[in-house]
């Protein structure tokens, strides 16, 4: 029996930041995904067997050339697009991010397809604030099929936002848990504890609170080391304050670095900081770091915030220790607690471990979404 199609949209294929998106795609089964993207990096570190097309702008590009050939003779602005699709026998569109999805509205019109629209963040958060992303986002609500929120924060979002709550359904964000080597994470007395931050160097990643916190406690705990992976906008601020705060022989900036490099430092570290808060202009998480996941996946206890669905994706008391945004003496007082209490570090791990595997796992998920995709197609055909 053929694989029914489903088209997935995005801005790039592939950020590495996005590997959420990449954990679904290869672990399909019942399903064929193929992949319409208006950018194409980072091939090697996400290679996909399915169909991927480049749906770029950028001139004499064959989508250049088949479009403004057809828009001169009819008009039509998108037949590379609806070339692809009809190819494929295409039977479903999953835009990933708001704006995709209406961007998607015309051509699911033409090709009489269903829209799903996920959303993971700015685009349920910060777009909305602009009038002009209001009134596109009341189109696309009305037209859209169904939409997929991480979790309950961000399904509560939504519906403030306007969606129908009968047009929304949560999808977890999935990590493949076997992939993730488990570690016991023992008492290291005597020994150096090591911390780690992985994350973009923006405002709602609290990369900043989590400085300030190391600070707090290594007067007390100075057998400590921060490493901290990642890089953007706030790259000159961070490196400032850790001259200002003199944390240079303390604080190791590793940059940017593949998912590989990420597991090797995550097994090698103890303590996983991730304290998130809603930006000055209202951006924030919106569902929940994938990273948060996969922390939890190797053993580490985990350290973040009361922010978007992160109470959900973690076992608050349990697996992760949250306090209130960007209350950094909160977050020092728990990072303390955990390197004066090194015999708990094993039953978060284990604690955390558990919660990924029940409710975060992609196998489970993957099931779940395709279950999803067959039932809108199904309706759709009726």
């Amino acid at each position: 029996m053929t694989k029914p199609v489903v088209a997935h949209f995005l801005y790039s294929y592939l950020p590495l930041s996005e590997t959420f998106i990449y954990t679904y795609l290869i672990n399909s089964i019942r399903i064929k995904p193929i992949v319409l993207a208006a950018k194409l990096e980072n091939l090697d570190s996400f290679p996909l067997q399915s169909s991927l097309y480049d749906c770029s702008y950028h001139s004499y590009t064959l989508r250049w050339i088949v479009n403004g050939l057809s828009k001169r003779l009819t008009g039509d602005y998108d037949l590379y697009r609806r070339i692809i699709l009809k190819l494929h026998r295409a039977k479903l569109l999953h835009a990933h991010f708001g704006p995709i999805g209406y961007s998607l509205l015309e051509l699911k019109q033409k090709m009489r397809l269903p829209l799903i629209t996920t959303f993971y963040g700015f685009d349920m958060s910060l777009l909305p604030r602009i009038k002009e992303w209001k009134d596109k986002y009341k189109q696309l609500f009305a037209e859209g099929d169904l939409f997929l929120a991480e979790g309950s924060n961000m399904k509560s979002e939504l519906i403030q936002l306007g969606c129908p709550h009968h047009k929304i359904k949560i999808q977890h964000i999935a990590i493949d848990t076997e992939k993730f080597e488990f570690r016991k994470r023992l008492s290291k007395a005597g020994r150096k504890v090591i911390l780690l931050f992985c994350g973009r160097f923006m405002e709602k990643k609290g990369l900043i609170y989590s400085l300030m916190a190391f600070r707090e406690v290594l007067s007390k705990y100075p057998n400590i080391e921060f490493r901290i992976i990642g890089d953007g906008d706030l790259r000159t601020e961070i490196e400032d304050y850790i001259d200002h705060a003199k944390l240079r022989n303390k604080v190791t900036i590793l940059g940017m670095q593949s998912h590989a490099v990420v597991e090797t430092e995550m097994q090698n570290s103890d303590i996983f900081l991730h304290p998130s808060v809603t930006a000055a202009n209202g951006d924030s998480e919106g569902g929940a770091p994938t990273i948060l996941l996969e922390a939890q996946a190797t053993g580490m206890p985990v350290l973040s915030t009361y922010h978007a669905d992160i109470p959900e994706v973690v076992v608050p008391g349990k697996s992760a220790l949250l306090s209130n945004e960007r209350d950094w003496r909160s977050l020092a007082a728990n990072l303390l607690f955990l390197l004066k209490n090194q015999d708990a570090w094993c039953s978060m791990g284990e604690a955390g471990r558990r919660h990924v595997e029940s409710r975060h796992d992609i196998q489970k998920q993957s099931k779940k979404l395709e279950e999803i995709y067959f039932q809108l197609i199904k309706n759709t055909c009726r």
